[in-house]
């Protein structure tokens, strides 16, 4: 990670606090036990947390004529408030079958969400990825690559909790990646200098679009984010014209 501007710890626990919550508080919103949330998300049942915040300290003491010192580790997770939504959507399934055995149908219908969420929110215009074709055609083997490769493993580490808006919903990720997609598209990748009057009405557009669907990112990865790469680099090019 590059070094972004500064900020404050009370900065960004104040974000984090407001945008997510704790594994205490996805237990009590739940009803499942502390443990029961571990053992689904080990299973593959619930997104991990999206961010931790990692704490090293040293107790330290003189004692007996010598130091004595003792270094204590602890570690706050922050899970998207979002998966409050979806604990409750699949307790009921868990009354009838085990986690081991619902992780995989899980998967499949995310993975067929993503896909609806594709043609649903315009991968066919951008030709997203380049396995999804102008006429709505996906190509199925590229879009399996990319769903195991990268949706997933997002999903599986909590990475969609930091940077979509209803991010239980696995169209509301692919309406975020075509977004984004599009943001590149439109700014070469965030290098384009200038726009014209008419290149200009599809970056607002877009970045209309892009605001719907993305959060503001946290104070200390924001200067890497599409928003920071794309959107904002964008906007200071349109207000400067």
């Amino acid at each position: 990670m590059t070094e972004g501007p500064l900020f404050t710890r009370e900065e960004l626990e104040t974000y984090l606090d407001e945008m997510y919550v704790s594994i205490d508080d996805l237990s009590e919103k739940s009803g499942l036990s502390i443990d029961a949330l571990e053992m689904l998300i080990e299973a593959g049942c619930v997104p991990g947390p999206s961010y931790e915040l990692r704490q090293r300290e040293e107790i330290y003491a003189f004692v007996n004529d010598e130091v004595n010192t003792l270094s204590v580790r602890t570690t706050k997770r922050y899970f998207a408030r979002d998966t409050v939504a979806w604990l409750q959507a699949i307790k009921p399934r868990l009354e009838k079958i085990s986690a081991t055995e619902l992780s995989p149908i899980l998967k499949a219908e995310l993975r067929e969400a993503f896909k609806e969420g594709l043609l649903m929110h315009g991968g066919a215009e951008i030709e997203y990825e380049n396995f999804v074709s102008m006429s709505g055609h996906i190509d199925e083997a590229g879009f399996d690559r990319h769903f195991e490769d990268y949706v997933w493993p997002h999903w599986l580490n909590g990475t969609w909790g930091i940077c979509v808006y209803g991010s239980d919903s696995m169209q509301n990720v692919a309406r975020k990646t075509i977004a984004v997609e599009r943001m590149r598209a439109l700014t070469d990748n965030g290098s384009k200098t200038g726009y014209s009057a008419e290149e200009t009405k599809f970056v607002v557009s877009a970045i209309e679009e892009y605001n719907a669907i993305v959060p503001p990112f946290s104070p200390h990865d924001r200067h890497e984010s599409s928003r920071a790469r794309l959107v904002e680099q964008a906007l200071k090019i349109l207000e400067g014209s």
